[in-house]
C-alpha cells in the first residue's frame, strides 16, 4: 500500500506540474518538454555503440599533452549548456578554473537524445579544454583505461543528471576522484518545470558516493546533511576579465532627479516577483531597468506600458558594465520559496563589483554580504532603496573591498580543491 500512495503522490505531482507548466508557458513547448525527456530515457537504453573517432583522436591529443608535460592531469566535467569563454556562468568558470592550472579539461555537454547537435562539439574550445557531446563520451568509456597511467585525474558533475551518475563505477576504476559540486535547487527546479532529467535519487547517490561535495550555499549543504557532514560551501563568484569594470555605478543624483534600479537574469514567473517590480515602477521618482529573459508575453507587454520600466532582452555578461554604470541601485526580487532560499545568485557578486548596493527578496543569506539588503516586502524595498539613495558615496566600503577580494571563481574553487586534497 506504501508503494501505491508513493506511486499516486508522484503522478499528482506531474500533473500538477504540467499543468502549471501549461498555464506559464503553452502547450506546444511543454508537449516538447515531455518528448525530449523520452526521447532522453529513450537514448540511454541504447548501448553498443562504437567510439566516435574524433573522441578518440581527442583522447589521444590529451595522452600526448600529458607524456610531453604540456598538462599534469585529466579533468572531465560535465555541463548543460556549451562552453562560452566569456559567458559567465559557474561550470564554465571551473572549467577555465582547471584548465588554466594546467589539466587536460573534457568537457561534456548534456544531450536530450543522442541527435542532437551542438555548435562546438568536438572542438579545443580554451587553452587545454575539448567540447565533446555527451553521448560519445558515455558510449566510449572503455577509453578511458589510456589514460590509467596519469596520477592526477577529476571528474566533477555540477548537475546531477543521471546518466553521468551511472559513469561513476568506470570513472573510479579508472583511478577518477569524483566531485559533485551542487551548484543549484535542482529538486525545485523539477518542480517548477525545468531540469526535466531531475531524479532525486540520482541527486543523492552523487552526494553519497563523490570523494567531495561542494554547496554554493548553506541551505543546500544542510539538505544533504542527513547523507554526509563534510559538504564545503563553495558560493558563486565573478571574473574581472568579464565584468571588465570595477566600482562604476552611479553614486551622483540622476540628472533627471529619479533613482535608477536594475535587474539582469533570468525572469520566469516561477520565482520573479512582478508584483515588486511593478510596484517600484509605480513610484514617479524610481525607474527600473530589465536585463534578460524567461518573463511571458504578457508580462513584457506590462512593461512596455509603464513609464518607468525599459527591458533591454538578453545581453552578453561582458556587456553588462554599459547599463550598470547609468544604475544606483541593483535589484534581485525573488519570490519567497524553497528555490529562492537555497540560491546563491552569480550576479549578486557581478553587482557588487559593480559598485551596486543591492536589494534582495527572497533570499534572507545573502543579507549578510556587504552592501546587500535584504527585505521581507515591497514597501520595504521600495522604503530600502530612498534611504540607500541618500548615501550612495558611502556604499563601497573596506568592508566590500573585502568581501570582493576573497569571492573570485578562483577563489572560491580553491576550496574545492583544498577538500580534495584532504580527502
Amino acid at each position: 500500500m506504501a508503494n501505491v500512495n508513493e506511486k499516486l503522490k508522484t503522478s499528482w505531482m506531474y500533473a500538477k506540474k504540467v499543468f502549471s507548466y501549461i498555464q506559464q508557458q503553452g502547450l506546444s513547448t511543454t508537449v516538447g518538454k515531455i518528448q525530449k525527456r523520452m526521447q532522453t530515457k529513450m537514448s540511454l537504453m541504447k548501448g553498443g555503440q562504437e567510439t566516435d573517432p574524433r573522441l578518440k583522436e581527442i583522447y589521444e591529443s590529451l595522452l600526448t599533452a600529458y607524456q610531453s608535460g604540456a598538462i599534469k592531469g585529466i579533468a572531465i566535467i560535465s555541463s548543460g549548456m556549451e562552453f562560452d569563454e566569456l559567458y559567465n556562468q559557474r561550470t564554465i568558470n571551473f572549467a577555465k578554473y582547471l584548465a588554466e592550472r594546467e589539466y587536460g579539461v573534457l568537457y561534456v555537454t548534456w544531450q536530450y537524445d543522442i541527435a542532437e547537435q551542438h555548435e562546438k562539439s568536438f572542438q579545443y574550445a580554451y587553452q587545454n579544454l575539448y567540447q565533446v557531446p555527451m553521448y560519445p563520451y558515455l558510449y566510449s568509456l572503455e577509453e578511458l583505461a589510456m589514460f590509467d597511467s596519469i596520477e592526477k585525474k577529476l571528474f566533477i558533475s555540477t548537475f546531477p543528471a543521471k546518466a553521468f551518475y551511472t559513469t561513476l563505477p568506470a570513472l573510479k576504476q579508472h583511478g577518477f576522484k569524483v566531485i559533485y559540486d551542487i551548484m543549484d535547487e535542482w529538486e525545485e527546479f523539477f518542480k517548477t518545470g525545468d531540469a526535466s532529467w531531475y531524479q532525486r535519487s540520482a541527486e543523492e547517490a552523487f552526494v553519497r558516493d563523490a570523494d567531495v561535495v561542494s554547496a554554493v550555499s548553506v541551505p543546500l549543504q544542510k539538505k544533504f546533511a542527513h547523507i554526509r557532514a563534510d559538504i564545503v560551501i563553495s558560493g558563486n563568484g565573478y571574473n574581472e576579465k568579464i565584468s571588465k569594470h570595477a566600482n562604476i555605478a552611479n553614486k551622483t543624483k540622476g540628472a533627471d532627479g529619479k533613482i535608477h534600479v536594475g535587474y539582469f537574469g533570468h525572469m520566469t514567473p516561477s520565482w520573479f516577483d512582478w508584483n515588486l517590480v511593478f510596484h517600484l515602477a509605480e513610484q514617479d521618482d524610481i525607474v527600473v531597468h530589465l536585463i534578460g529573459h524567461g518573463a511571458t508575453e504578457d508580462i513584457l507587454k506590462k512593461v512596455e506600458e509603464q513609464p518607468n520600466m525599459h527591458f533591454y532582452g538578453k545581453v552578453h555578461p561582458g556587456e553588462l558594465h554599459t547599463y550598470a554604470r547609468q544604475w544606483h541601485i541593483g535589484l534581485i526580487p525573488f519570490k519567497k520559496s524553497k528555490l529562492s532560499e537555497a540560491v546563491d545568485p552569480i550576479k549578486i557578486y557581478e553587482y557588487l563589483y559593480f559598485g551596486l548596493p543591492t536589494i534582495s527578496t527572497g533570499i534572507p543569506h545573502i543579507g549578510a554580504y556587504p552592501c546587500v539588503y535584504h527585505c521581507e516586502t515591497a514597501q520595504e524595498a521600495k522604503q530600502r532603496i530612498y534611504e540607500i539613495y541618500e548615501h550612495l558615496d558611502e556604499t563601497y566600503t573596506p568592508e566590500l573591498q573585502h568581501f570582493l577580494e576573497t569571492t573570485t571563481w578562483d577563489k572560491q574553487f580553491e576550496k574545492v580543491e583544498d577538500a580534495l586534497n584532504k580527502a
